[in-house]
C-alpha cells in the first residue's frame, strides 16, 4: 500500500511540477496571430508553443519554411516573422521582407515592418512600434533606437552574399526566434 501511494505522490508531483505546454489556439477568432496570439509569454519562450529557428534565417529558409504558413492579415501576407529580444534586453516582434525597389545601386532591402518592442513584457507596458526600417545590403540596425548602427549597439545584421542568397541574423548578443508554423491547431 506504502508503494501505491509512493508512486500516486511521484505521479502527481511530475505532472504538477512540469512545465506548461501550450495548448491550441481557436483562430477562428483571430485576424492575424502575430498581433492577437504573439505576445506576452510567447514573446519570451516562442519555442514552448512552436516550432522556431535561432539566431539567423536565410531567405531561402524562409521561402521553404515560413512563408504561407502563419495566419496574417491580407496586405501582411507573404512577410516574415521575427521575435526579438534585443542586446539591451528589451523584447519585441517585427515583420520582415527582402527587396522592394532596392537601395541606389539596385542591391535588395530587408524591410522590416510593425517593429514593436515593450518596455516591460510581463505587463505590455509601453509598447514603442516603428512603422518601418529599411536595412541595405551588409547594414545592420540597432532596433533599441531604430537607426542604422555598425557598432556593437546592432541587433540585426542583413548580409547578402551574392543578390539571391540572402540572411537576417542576431548580432552582438541579440536574439533572433524565427516561428516556423501556425500557433493555430
Amino acid at each position: 500500500m506504502n508503494r501505491l501511494f509512493a508512486a500516486i505522490a511521484l505521479l502527481a508531483a511530475s505532472v504538477l511540477g512540469a512545465p506548461a505546454q501550450a495548448g491550441s489556439f481557436d483562430c477562428s477568432v483571430v485576424f492575424d496571430e502575430f498581433d492577437s496570439l504573439m505576445n506576452k509569454n510567447f514573446l519570451v519562450k516562442p519555442g514552448e508553443y512552436t516550432r522556431v529557428v535561432e539566431g539567423k534565417l536565410s531567405r531561402a529558409d524562409y521561402n521553404s519554411g515560413q512563408k504561407g504558413k502563419l495566419l496574417l492579415t491580407p496586405n501582411r501576407e507573404g512577410m516574415g516573422v521575427a521575435i526579438l529580444k534585443t542586446n539591451t534586453g528589451a523584447w519585441g516582434k517585427f515583420l520582415f521582407t527582402w527587396g522592394g525597389r532596392g537601395d541606389a545601386l539596385g542591391n535588395p532591402l530587408l524591410i522590416l515592418r510593425d517593429v514593436t518592442l515593450f518596455g516591460d513584457v510581463e505587463n505590455g507596458d509601453r509598447p514603442r512600434i516603428t512603422r518601418e526600417i529599411r536595412i541595405s545590403t551588409g547594414g545592420r540596425v540597432d532596433i533599441d533606437r531604430g537607426l542604422a548602427d555598425e557598432g556593437a549597439q546592432a541587433d540585426i545584421w542583413f548580409h547578402n552574399i551574392d543578390g539571391k542568397t540572402m540572411f537576417i541574423e542576431a548580432v552582438n548578443g541579440a536574439a533572433l526566434s524565427f516561428p516556423m508554423e501556425t500557433l493555430c491547431r
